[in-house]
Parts: structure tokens; C-alpha cells; sequence
């Protein structure tokens, strides 16, 4: 427990149990980079896939996955590290949030995934954000199984703060989630409440907490000795947290965070540490044992981000884990969610997980007593500004056209809190387009921005905002936008965009018909034989031939999806990229599917 030799990735972890597929996914973050986000969908995905390597596979394991999984994030910490066209197939399963009071900061998962008639779940409680951060982080994975009947009771009341959770979840999106995604949520809700979860070993006991929602409160703290692990730190947060701890407490965080603590808090009780960005781990397989060695820098984590409290009692060791950082707003008012697992003192108490950490943690002494810079608090009211804004609903109504017109508005709340601030200028552009914006908006949709001359792909709900202060602090972030009269071929114009040559629309052709069942993908690296047979990729095969035929008649979808696509490209004078011969043999395969499914498609 809380060993640093123990590395896991995120999408590993989201991956289904062999032989399982995903039935539905609910994720929270605080911040969420919208590149990102496109490595989530690949996780479920059936077959492995590169993110980097390819772009149709990707879009592929999004479109799959587009109706099973939500994520959740604080409105105002969006952003995209590197620009993908892919990230417009994720805008039905991301939803901004905004809560009353703190921030919204859970990191955790819902899983559920199916086997025929099996049903699996699994919940990941972890300090990593949805972000391409390399900061040393902790997760807790459990895995479940439907209670059986003698334990349903008792399943329910070590669920409830979960499920309290997930069904307030739709409620406090910025934008209204639409009605099967929300019914969708409050179904698997209502599953958690019977959910019998492994305990890991040599853990005896688990148990949830969820803070910043109605009825929440803090855990039972008290302790003789404890360890507490965060990167950021408050005097009444670690007040709180020692209140009832006997004797020593140790302390591992970030330096500039134990600097500025009073001299109060740093008693003679209070050990103090950092970890030693020097001291890195390699990843395990690296040397056969998970130990020391030299790592690439690309692998290298650094910088703590994990958040961890363990307690020594008399019934043994209480290690909490998850998104709650040692501050008193974290454990009060912002909405975090905690695991609480008791094991063996000697195994995972407060001696033992020091030594897990070895070498990497070094001591840290301080006064404290040091003073954020006037610039650094200007920065956090900016980025305060920046999260008001994103909370407001901003809207784009679609005029069709060749090429299209967009209007974009603003409710009053965003229009109010630029007002507000005489010392900040904003901004705002489309992703897709940083050159279609204005440093005006309307707060009603006569008053709205009109935009001229946006080409079908570049339609996007996803507007960037950019706020500026007289110090010369910037804050961007994204904010998800209604979108109003859609055009519904616009994600065919994306997907048309990325088929770049021949080679490219059969890749897509060929994992169309993978989607319904009729065509197995061939292996990463596979010629143009792999696809199309004995031909190569200017003409058609016999692979091809074989794979369109087969699904004639069936019912998939996935010939529909297609017929789209190649509608699409014959209208828009793109033929190009379609294979010599191709027409031909598609007339017939499609006229062959009418006839056999009675004109139904």
C-alpha cells in the first residue's frame, strides 16, 4: 500500500476484465485536458490502439464509446494541450460543473462492465486529474460484484455516500444533460447500491467519504501517530487533521507549501518532508524488480500531486486516499471524495509507509512563515474569475449557409461578471478557429456575435476564453457551449477531413464494419493486403469484397454508418479517396442490403 515501486497507469486501469466489454463509465476531475480526455474511450477500446499512431482508431473507440461514458469536471479548469479535430466526438460526454460552495474535485471512476449475462463494477479513487501531468499521484482500485441476497443490506450503507454522489452528479452540470444521459446515471446509481467490493490485501475494512454534498461529514480522525501526504497545504487544514492525533504527525508535501505555514503549525510534533525529484523509480518490468534505476526522462514523474492521511489506532491502520488535500476547505466545503481502508499496523501503518517511501522522500526543515507575493494572489482571484465565467451558460446558434454563419451569446450571470472587473479584459474564440471571436458578448441572442464564413468542420460548441488582468496574468479555459440548430452532417465533415488518401478511407471503412461485427481489424502494422486481400490499396480486393458482402442483410449498423460517410464525400466533390472500382462494387453491396432487408436501413 502506497508503494511508489507500484506504478499504474490510468487507462490500464480502466480497461475492462478480459472477456468483458464497457457497459457504462462516469468519471469526475477536477481539471481535464480535452487531449486527454481522447486516451479515455481508447481504454474500452476491444483492440489496443495508439492515440499517437492512429487517428481513425481513435475516433473509432470514441464513437463507441460516445453514449456509455460521462465525465464530470470542475467549469473553468478545461483545456487542450494538442489540437485534435477527435475532440468534437467527445462534446455529448464531457459536462462542465459548478457547485455553491468550494470547488468540485473528485477524481474517481464508475465502472460497470458487461459479460453476456455477468456484470462486473469497479471503482478508481485516485489524486490524478485527466490531465497529461507526470506528478507522483495515488489510486485505489476496487473491484465488485453484485451483493448476493444475504448482502444487499449491508452493501447499501457502504455505498450510500457513492450513490448520493453519482445520482447529484447531472444536477450540477453548467449545461442541462439531456435526458437518457441523465436517466442513464441515475440507472447505474441505483445498481451501486448492491455492489460487493474486493478488499485488497491485507485491507480488512473499506469505507467511502464523500465530502461538500448535503449530509456529508468528516471521519473519525483520531489516532496516536499519523502520516499525512499532500501538495497543498492550509495551518487550519492540518489543525483540523492533528486535532486528534496523540503524538507525532509526519508531513510530506511540496516545499513552497511547507514554507508558508506558520510557526504555530510547524511544532515539535510535526515531522517535515519533500520527495527528491532525483530519487525516481523505473517502471516495473525496467530491471525484473520494480527498483531504483536510471529512468528516461520522458517516464520520470515529478512533482507530488497524491494526497494521503494514515492513522495508527488501536484497531489498526486507517489510510484514507484520494482527491482531498490537507486544507480545511478540502475536507469542508469542496466536493472530494475519500477511501478509508483498515489493515495491519505493521503491513500499512503510518512506520511502513514511510519505509515504502524510502529514499525517494528526504527531510525538510523549515520556519515557515513566508508570504504569497501579491502577483501569485492576483493570479488565484484571476483564475477564480475565469472558473465564474465558465459557470455561466454561453450559447452558438448554427445559421446554414455555404459556408455557415455562427451567433454566440452570453447569459446575463457572464455578462454581469465582466462587468465586475474593470481590471480584467476578455476574450473568447472558437476551439476549432482562434481566429473567429470578439472581446464582446451579448448577453441575449440579439445582442449575440455574429460570425461569418465558418466551414462545416470548424462548427464547434467549444469556445475558449481568455481573461487578462493589468499585471499582465493570463487565464484560459474552455467552456462548452449550447449548440443550437446543428448541422447533422458536421461530424461527417470531421471524419471526412481526416481521410487524407485511399489507404485512409478503407482504414475507416474497414473498422466501420469491425463495429458491427462482420470484420475482424487486422494487426497494427498490416499492409494494404490486410485490408483489401490479395489487391493493394488503389483498388479492391478480395478482403473487402468478402467483409462488405458479409454484412448485406445482417442489419449492422455498421453498413449505414458507412453508406453516410460515402454520401457525404460524393456530395461534397471528395471522391477522391475512394478506391478505383469502388463505386461499382458498392452500388451493388448496398442495392443487395434494400433488397434483403426490405428497403429498411
Amino acid at each position: 500500500m502506497l508503494e511508489p515501486q507500484s506504478r499504474a497507469a490510468l487507462t490500464e486501469q480502466l480497461k475492462p476484465p478480459t472477456g468483458f466489454e464497457l457497459s457504462h463509465a462516469v468519471g469526475t476531475t477536477f481539471t481535464l485536458d480535452l487531449a486527454t480526455a481522447l486516451a479515455v474511450p481508447l481504454s474500452f477500446a476491444s483492440h489496443r490502439l495508439s492515440a499517437q499512431d492512429d487517428t481513425l482508431g481513435v475516433l473509432d473507440a470514441i464513437r463507441r464509446a460516445a453514449d456509455r461514458v460521462d465525465v464530470f469536471a470542475q467549469a473553468g479548469e478545461l483545456s487542450m494541450g494538442t489540437r485534435s479535430d477527435l475532440v468534437a466526438f467527445l462534446e455529448p460526454m464531457i459536462h462542465p460543473v459548478t457547485v455553491r460552495r468550494g470547488l468540485f474535485h473528485p477524481k474517481v471512476w464508475f465502472l460497470e462492465f458487461r459479460a453476456g449475462e455477468q456484470t462486473a463494477y469497479r471503482f478508481l479513487c485516485a489524486s490524478r486529474n485527466l490531465t497529461a501531468d507526470r506528478s507522483w499521484d495515488v489510486v485505489v482500485r476496487l473491484d465488485g460484484v453484485p451483493a448476493g441476497q444475504g448482502e444487499k443490506r449491508e452493501a447499501a450503507a457502504v455505498n450510500h455516500p457513492l450513490v448520493d454522489l453519482l445520482r447529484r452528479l447531472p444536477s450540477l452540470a453548467v449545461q442541462p444533460v439531456e435526458e437518457g444521459r441523465r436517466r442513464r446515471v441515475e440507472e447505474l446509481a441505483e445498481r451501486w447500491r448492491g455492489i460487493v467490493w474486493e478488499r485488497p490485501d491485507p485491507m480488512r475494512s473499506i469505507a467511502f467519504h464523500v465530502f461538500g454534498i448535503p449530509g456529508a461529514g468528516v471521519p473519525n480522525l483520531r489516532g496516536k501517530r499519523a502520516l499525512i501526504v499532500s501538495p497543498f497545504l492550509s495551518d487550519d487544514g492540518l489543525r483540523m487533521l492533528r486535532d486528534r492525533v496523540s503524538t507525532d504527525t509526519h508531513l510530506i508535501s511540496r516545499a513552497e507549501s511547507l514554507d508558508r505555514l506558520t510557526s504555530t503549525t510547524l511544532d515539535a510534533k510535526l515531522s517535515t518532508y519533500v520527495l527528491d525529484d532525483a530519487s525516481t523509480y523505473a517502471p516495473d518490468g525496467d530491471d525484473g524488480a520494480g527498483s531504483q534505476g536510471v529512468v528516461p526522462p520522458g517516464d520520470r514523474l515529478s512533482g507530488l500531486h497524491a494526497k494521503a492521511v494514515v492513522i495508527d489506532r488501536l484497531d489498526g491502520a486507517h489510510v484514507f486516499i484520494g482527491s482531498a488535500n490537507a486544507t480545511y476547505a478540502a475536507w469542508h466545503s469542496n466536493v472530494e471524495v475519500m477511501v478509508e481502508l483498515i489493515g495491519p499496523i505493521p503491513k500499512v501503518g503510518v512506520q511502513a509507509t514511510l519505509d515504502a517511501f524510502g529514499e525517494l522522500k528526504q527531510e525538510y526543515p523549515t520556519e515557515g512563515g513566508r508570504e504569497a507575493d501579491a502577483n501569485e494572489e492576483a493570479e488565484r482571484r484571476l483564475e477564480a474569475f475565469v472558473r465564474g465565467l465558465a459557470s455561466a451558460r454561453l450559447s452558438v446558434r448554427v445559421m446554414v449557409g455555404d459556408p455557415h454563419s455562427l451567433r454566440v451569446w452570453a447569459d446575463d450571470a457572464f455578462v454581469s461578471a465582466i462587468g465586475r472587473r474593470e481590471d480584467v479584459s476578455v476574450r473568447w474564440h472558437l476551439l476549432t478557429r482562434p481566429d473567429l471571436g470578439s472581446t464582446v458578448i451579448g448577453g441575449s441572442e440579439p445582442e449575440g456575435v455574429g460570425l461569418a464564413g465558418v466551414p462545416l468542420a470548424d462548427i464547434t460548441p467549444f469556445i475558449v476564453l481568455v481573461a487578462r488582468d493589468d499585471l499582465g496574468n493570463e487565464r484560459r479555459t474552455i467552456v462548452l457551449a449550447r449548440l443550437i440548430d446543428d448541422v447533422a452532417t458536421r461530424h461527417d465533415a470531421i471524419i471526412a477531413r481526416q481521410l487524407t488518401d485511399r489507404a485512409a478511407f478503407v482504414r475507416l471503412l474497414t473498422l466501420l464494419l469491425e463495429l458491427s461485427g462482420t470484420w475482424t481489424l487486422a494487426p497494427s502494422g498490416a499492409g494494404g493486403a490486410g485490408f483489401f486481400g490479395a489487391a493493394d490499396m488503389s483498388g479492391v480486393g478480395t478482403g473487402l469484397f468478402e467483409a462488405l458482402v458479409r454484412a448485406v442483410g445482417e442489419g449492422h449498423h455498421g453498413l449505414a454508418d458507412a453508406r453516410r460517410i460515402i454520401d457525404y464525400l460524393r456530395a461534397n466533390d471528395e471522391q477522391a479517396v475512394l478506391p478505383e472500382g469502388f463505386d461499382q462494387l458498392w452500388s451493388a453491396v448496398w442495392s443487395a442490403h434494400l433488397e434483403l432487408t426490405g428497403g429498411a436501413s
